[in-house]
């Protein structure tokens, strides 16, 4: 099965533009190169794939991007690294062109480089604020409304254990069929796994990934340091986890409990290995005994989401899923601004202040 570029955005500057590749999971990318020719077919740019940002529908995705070395012109070009009349090569490990690309009813005969002789294929044209997508692994593109180089849902660090009937075993290693443990020893049966490589350079500071230290919660809540993302939903008020501050069981986004006592965002790391799964429903499931969360189908997520994906998850959970689908949380969810005040009122309460 070949890779294929997915996506890609040409229309704008270096911070607009991307280029997104999908290989067969588990592929080696070393060796495998983009290539970007002018309208008369030189050779202009190459760029290697970097490092997967996802695995996805059984494909490794890659984006370059203004983050790729090379890439980025700093600005110095409104219209970013890629013209109207360029074309785009993907190139193999091995030196054969998968897929040569045009667009904005522009063809290229390349004259130089791998893909010296072949003659591009005008795959369609797109505006300002769209990328051009397929869905049908680069039999055809469709103009996309909504670039999504990469989506990073709530999720769990690599390394996380889960609970399951046979004991905790770390995110990574659930599949799909798996049983979680979830409240009153209930089981809940996974039907998709996501995981995804999130670079963290230049990432806003409430945007980092969120360390909850042992005991933070209660006493062996977590039993062990914890790592999620921001917006991952924790439970509090029940399970013994803050049950002095909330009086009844709700989640509320982990970037919201860093105002509390040994949870903070770690602004130290370059990047991160993201993992979480989706059970039939949302659920309270355990994460280093910590109660927390299964992935929660709603905008946020699926926004994100290209045609394959939805049809993909549609496939797993056996029922129609589309970016309007909105599944029916296991608790109250607090916004980030309501936990926060709360966490504050009991601070400010408990150091004797007036409210």
């Amino acid at each position: 099965m070949p890779g294929y570029i997915s996506e890609f955005q040409y229309y704008g500057n270096t911070s607009q533009e991307f280029i997104e590749v999908a290989l067969p999971a588990g592929t080696n990318p070393s060796g495998y190169v983009v290539e970007i020719y002018d309208v008369s077919g030189y050779l202009i740019w190459d760029f290697p794939l970097g490092t997967s940002i996802e695995t996805s529908g059984g494909f490794d995705v890659y984006v370059i991007d203004a983050t790729t070395p090379g890439f980025d012109d700093g600005g110095a070009d409104p219209t970013g690294m890629m013209y109207p009349d360029d074309g785009i090569a993907l190139v193999d490990d091995q030196g054969d062109v998968q897929q040569f690309l045009s667009y904005w009813d522009n063809t290229v005969t390349a004259i130089e480089g791998a893909a010296s002789g072949l003659t591009t294929t005008d795959v369609g044209t797109a505006g300002a604020g769209q990328s051009l997508q397929s869905d049908d692994r680069g039999a055809s593109y469709y103009t996309q409304n909504t670039p999504n180089a990469g989506t990073i849902p709530a999720c769990y660090a690599t390394g996380s254990l889960i609970a399951t009937p046979a004991g905790a075993i770390p995110v990574e290693q659930l599949t799909a069929g798996d049983c979680v443990l979830g409240q009153d020893d209930r089981l809940h049966r996974v039907r998709w796994v996501w995981s995804g490589q999130q670079p963290l350079d230049g990432v806003a500071g409430d945007q980092k990934p969120v360390l909850i230290r042992a005991d933070a919660l209660g006493k062996g809540l977590p039993k062990q340091d914890l790592i999620v993302s921001g917006q991952h939903r924790i439970v509090v008020g029940g399970s013994g986890q803050l049950e002095d501050i909330f009086d009844t069981p709700m989640m509320v986004p982990a970037k919201a409990l860093v105002e509390h006592r040994g949870v903070r965002f770690m602004t130290g790391k370059r990047s991160i290995m993201w993992h979480h799964f989706l059970c039939d429903a949302h659920s309270v499931v355990f994460a280093n005994g910590v109660a927390s969360e299964s992935l929660l189908l709603g905008p946020t997520l699926l926004h994100g989401m290209n045609r394959a994906q939805l049809a993909e998850l549609s496939r797993a959970l056996q029922r129609r899923i589309t970016r309007g689908t909105t599944e029916k949380a296991a608790l109250h969810c607090l916004t980030v601004g309501a936990a926060r005040r709360a966490l504050r009122s009991r601070n400010l309460a408990g150091a004797g202040c007036q409210l």
